[in-house]
């Protein structure tokens, strides 16, 4: 028997080897994508997951907001960020990586507002892992963050909409740290409408089994930023037209937003919807009977049924339809429930799924037109196949036989002859 030869690397020198070689080859892994994140449903009014903040990490529960473009957590030092002690405060001091300023920031919402102080720190959300990310670390907020179900909010709009303008995303820094391996710089969310399911937030991929019947790329509207110059601020789509009880509205703008609950109108359009859910209340108070909401984007139909923005109470429906002074829509999380939505913030663009087809006036006219067109060519085609084909067969009845040499019937007559003898 042949004795087996000694491994090059033995010993210690050849397990430090292997540890070095898995510890590389976990980085690796850590970092690659798709990564999912769980999103809790808070009673349909929210939606938020879990991030770690600093090293070693700190868990934060943030919502995930398209309407906005800062990561803030709330501070040890905030006095009223927690009323009702359930919301977790970064400590800044026990992270190794942590860097604080003394730059003052105010972030405003469309409910509620927050100051703090700009900061950078390691995050980590789901697989992935970014160094020296600016957040604001909160030491005051107003409601109603303090009685909120998550402790921050994680911004997901473009850096036009950052503050201060010029700050740096956690968005352009995911993409710069895995611009080799993120493969698709999209991220998408399945909003679950059962509060004991747990929804997703993907990163690094487009969720096809989410569209069955294929996917349509909507290109994202340039807003002006704070210095006034054309920028990718909100994740805002031209939407042809908005129907309902009969009504036909154009040129108006949408934002998808993941952070706000409702559908968020502008006042002369919530007056003509109110006054159109009014109409079908008097006759029935259940939320299925009322009016369909029709949203045209890019040639699709996407339609909101009562059940699906309104809630179903003792004393009737309860509608998740506000308005405000603005001239354009917020379509919240009453869309994203219903149909799957995907953000790629590489070609600025909004995937969502086909919906039914809108025929228009003019899309009717040329539809007849092309028929009217093809109709001729098919009849004069077929006029033609039918001569050459009766032509064939009246070629083939008027052929003569084909005649036969003697000389080759004597020949043949003759060899079968013998072969019969």
């Amino acid at each position: 028997m042949r004795a087996s030869a000694p491994h090059p690397l033995a010993g210690r020198v050849r397990q430090r080897e292997h540890d070095r070689f898995f510890s590389r080859y976990m980085r690796l892994q850590k970092g690659t994508f798709p990564t999912e994140i769980d999103i809790k449903n808070q009673d349909d009014a929210v939606y938020y997951g879990v991030i770690g903040l600093g090293r070693p990490a700190q868990q934060f529960r943030v919502v995930f907001d398209t309407g906005s473009a800062n990561l803030w957590v709330p501070s040890e030092e905030c006095v009223n960020c927690d009323s009702m002690k359930i919301h977790n405060k970064f400590d800044g001091p026990s992270s190794s990586t942590y860097e604080h300023s003394r730059f003052a920031v105010e972030l405003a919402y469309a409910t509620g507002s927050c100051k703090g102080f700009l900061a950078r720190d390691r995050l980590n959300f789901g697989n992935a892992t970014v160094e020296k990310v600016p957040f604001v670390e909160v030491f005051q907020v107003s409601a109603p963050f303090p009685a909120s179900d998550f402790d921050g909010i994680f911004g997901l709009g473009f850096a036009g909409l950052a503050t201060p303008p010029g700050l740096v995303t956690p968005l352009d820094l995911m993409l710069k740290t895995y611009s080799g391996r993120l493969r698709e710089k999209v991220f998408s969310f399945l909003m679950s409408n059962d509060p004991s399911v747990p929804g997703e937030l993907r990163f690094g991929q487009v969720p096809m089994e989410r569209y069955s019947e294929g996917l349509r790329w909507i290109d994202v509207l340039k807003d002006v930023d704070a210095a006034g110059q054309p920028a990718y601020r909100f994740w805002a789509v031209s939407m042809d037209t908005v129907s309902f009880a009969g009504k036909k509205l154009t040129g108006r703008v949408g934002l998808l937003d993941s952070g706000a609950s409702c559908l968020v109108l502008p006042e002369k359009d919530a007056s003509l919807f109110y006054d159109a859910v009014r109409e079908a209340q008097q006759h029935d108070a259940r939320c299925s009977a009322l009016p369909k909401l029709t949203l045209t984007i890019g040639g699709q139909d996407y339609v909101l049924t009562g059940d699906d923005y309104g809630f179903q109470q003792l004393g009737g429906c309860q509608l998740c339809v506000q308005a405000r002074e603005d001239r354009t829509w917020i379509i919240g999380d009453v869309f994203h429930r219903k149909f799957p939505v995907t953000y790629d913030f590489g070609a600025h663009r909004i995937g969502l799924p086909l919906g039914r087809h809108h025929w228009t006036y003019t899309s009717l006219v040329l539809s007849f037109m092309a028929v009217a067109l093809c109709v001729p060519l098919l009849v004069t085609f077929g006029k033609v196949y039918h001569r050459r084909y009766a032509r064939r067969l009246t070629t083939r009845g008027t052929e003569a036989p084909a005649t036969r040499d003697p000389a080759c019937e004597l020949s043949h007559s003759h060899r079968s002859g013998e072969r019969l003898r």
